[in-house]
């Protein structure tokens, strides 16, 4: 069975305690005070402008307490999981930012799909379980799928995807 190419709108409300909304434009910083425990940016990422892709609320073991995470995406499309410490919010949303989205098959879905090797004309079937979604910027919607084989992650398009 094909599997269509479709993206259903993730209607998970964001967190509460979240101080970030998604598509919200931030900087990247280093904290002032410095907190020891946290670390800090080097100074080639400080001033780095992106966007929050993402947040989740998780126990941070570095410093013992439960908090914001937030998935940010720099403008040189570089993926950053930072907590709100190292953000800087720019007043304003990203004009460009698409709905959130979720994949049409749950994670954990077992799936056969076919890679295209170096070989010309040559195809190569494994079969797999997704693992989310595959993007290649935040700022358009998904490509694809990522899917686990093995110990290997790939990355492939809903064409090369089939439901087991």
């Amino acid at each position: 069975m094909s599997v269509e190419h479709r993206w259903l709108l993730d209607e998970t409300p964001w967190p509460e305690q979240a101080a970030l909304v998604y598509g919200e434009m931030v900087e990247l910083t280093t904290p002032h005070p410095p907190i020891p425990e946290l670390g800090r940016l080097g100074p080639e990422i400080v001033g780095s402008r992106g966007v929050i892709v993402a947040c989740v609320i998780e126990q941070d073991e570095r410093v013992g307490r439960v908090g914001s995470l937030y998935a940010v995406e720099t403008e040189d499309g570089s993926p950053w999981r930072l907590p709100p410490e190292f953000l800087v919010s720019r007043g304003g949303l990203h004009p460009g930012m698409p709905p959130r989205y979720r994949s049409d098959l749950p994670e954990g879905t077992r799936v056969r799909i076919r890679l295209e090797p170096d070989t010309p004309g040559a195809t190569t079937e494994a079969v797999g379980e997704v693992a989310g979604i595959w993007w290649e910027t935040s700022l358009e919607p998904p490509k694809g799928y990522i899917v686990r084989v093995g110990e290997y992650s790939h990355c492939v398009t809903p064409e090369q995807t089939e439901v087991v």
